[in-house]
Formats: structure tokens, sequence, C-alpha cells
């Protein structure tokens, strides 16, 4: 059995090239862009899906006309063809109406498996993955690190807060992949020169629908430091004083 396989991806700022303002606490971005990372480990695993069963593979992403670039690299991967919807304003979007218009989207393809990542290295919600499964109306296995596929049929293995769980599903559903599930590839030179080639769609100025919201700036957490400083003292009264602490603070 062949598969339909779409994942959702997204393009946003490199956090390796980002730093903290210590003065401000503010967040400096450098203006590069990139593949959310957990979004490589969906793209790995539809293409390993594809080449074990045969299928296609088709990325979906919102944005500005800038995403194309995170279509491209999945492109020049191996998937085999892009949509991109564009969204000038997608950090004012809330993830509800992100995930109603995503779903919208990808409904007409009629996937057999939707890949997405755990969550995106900006907002780190985790919230878009159910959401879309929800408007789709399928099943959703979140932190996957391990799928295996016979027919419709999928044995998912997943992370948990104290170890792990088998989850058996058939399609259509939704994957979030996790770190661990596999090892994403490199576009190759040969990958990307094919990904010029392939079919990238793009449906231009999309208005938000209604639910959007707003995001506050990231920022960094102001560091605070306390305690009492002992100095200048003979050695024995400095640890009385060290145990009279520890006593108030009913730690000894």
């Amino acid at each position: 059995m062949s598969y339909t396989i779409v994942v959702l991806v997204k393009q946003v700022p490199d956090l390796n090239a980002a730093r903290i303002d210590r003065t401000t606490g503010d967040l400096q971005l450098s203006g590069q862009m990139a593949i959310s990372s957990y979004d490589d480990y969906a793209i790995e695993a539809a293409l390993q899906l594809k080449e074990a069963h045969g299928g296609e593979v088709v990325a979906v992403t919102a944005g500005p006309p800038g995403a194309k670039d995170a279509l491209t690299r999945a492109l020049a991967m191996g998937a085999d063809r892009a949509l991109l919807l564009g969204v000038d304003d997608l950090d004012n979007m809330s993830s509800t109406a992100l995930s109603r218009l995503l779903a919208t989207s990808v409904e007409p393809l009629s996937p057999d498996v939707v890949l997405t990542g755990q969550m995106s290295d900006d907002f780190g919600t985790g919230e878009v993955g159910p959401q879309v499964a929800e408007f789709l109306g399928i099943p959703q296995v979140s932190s996957a690190t391990s799928i295996e596929a016979v027919g419709p049929d999928f044995t998912i293995l997943r992370d948990t807060e104290d170890g792990k769980q088998k989850v058996s599903v058939q399609t259509p559903v939704l994957i979030m992949a996790m770190t661990g599930l596999n090892e994403p590839r490199y576009p190759s030179l040969k990958g990307i020169m094919a990904a010029k080639k392939k079919p990238l769609e793009i449906i231009e100025s999309i208005e938000a629908p209604e639910g959007s919201s707003g995001w506050s700036a990231p920022y960094g957490q102001e560091r605070t430091s306390g305690g009492t400083i002992v100095q200048d003292v003979p050695a024995a009264e400095a640890a009385s004083q060290l145990v009279a602490w520890l006593r108030e603070k009913k730690l000894a």
C-alpha cells in the first residue's frame, strides 16, 4: 500500500544565530531563518515511508513569501511537491486560526498520513498538530519516536513522562515527530538541483481567519542572586552563622 503523505513545516528565526541582550533582556535575532528543527524529523519520516511503501510527499507551510525557503529545503530533501499558503502576519494568527487554515488546505489532498514536528522552535506551543487533526476528524499521536507501517495499520512508539508507550492506529492519522525518531538527511547537490523543477504552488494573500490573537515578544528571564556572604570573621564564628542560617531556613 502506498501513501499520500502531507508534511506540515514552519520557517522560524534561526535560534543558533540569536542572542540575549543582557542589559535589556530582549531577544536579538540575526534575521537568519531556518526550518523548525522538529520538522526535519517529520520530513525524514515522510520520506522513509515513501521509500519503503511508495506514494507521494507533499510539504505544506503558511507564512510570508520568504517561507518558500522552508519548502525548497523539503523539496531538496526529497518531497515531491509543495504548497505555500501566503500569510503575511503569521505571528499574529492564533494557533486555532492557523490550524483551521492548514486543515482546510490539506483536506482536499486526502492524505493517509499527516506528519508535523512535535512543536515549533519559536513559540513551542505544540497546539497546531492536535488542532489540525481535530479539524480533519482524524486521530493524532504525539511524541513519536518510532513508526512502523503495514498497509493501513501503524504501530507508533511514543515518549511519555514515565517511559514509552506503544500505540496502534489506522490511517488516516496525524503523527507528531519527536527527537530521536530518525536521523534527518541533508539535502544533496542533486536534490537541490532537482528541487528547482518540482511543483511549488503559492496561494497569495490569505486573510487570517477569525480568532487571531497577539503574542508577546520573547525575552530573557531576569537573573537574580541572593544569599549571605560571611567574611573577615574567625572560622568558628562563620560556621556558627552558617548553622544559624540553615536552621532559620529550616534546612538543618
